[in-house]
């Protein structure tokens, strides 16, 4: 793999975590404050319902690195 394709797989994975930190950021912030109005939620509890949005979001981010990292490899 040449020095290119790893400093475009190391931007992938920094802009892909930074799109799964603030996905993660936004959602949990979201849920408390319609939850903390609505029901009195804990922090843990936003976190455990929010699971299911940024979990994905951090599964699709997982699959497109590797998806990536075996397309780059393959192709030289």
């Amino acid at each position: 793999m040449s020095e290119e394709h790893k400093k475009n797989l190391r931007l992938l994975a920094y802009w892909l975590f930074g799109t799964v930190v603030i996905v993660f950021g936004a959602i949990t912030a979201y849920i408390l404050f319609v939850g903390r109005v609505t029901a009195g939620i804990s922090v843990m509890t936003a976190i455990a319902s929010g699971f299911p949005i940024w979990g994905i979001v951090a599964l699709a981010a997982i699959v497109i690195y590797a998806g990536y990292y075996f397309y780059v490899s393959r192709k030289g």
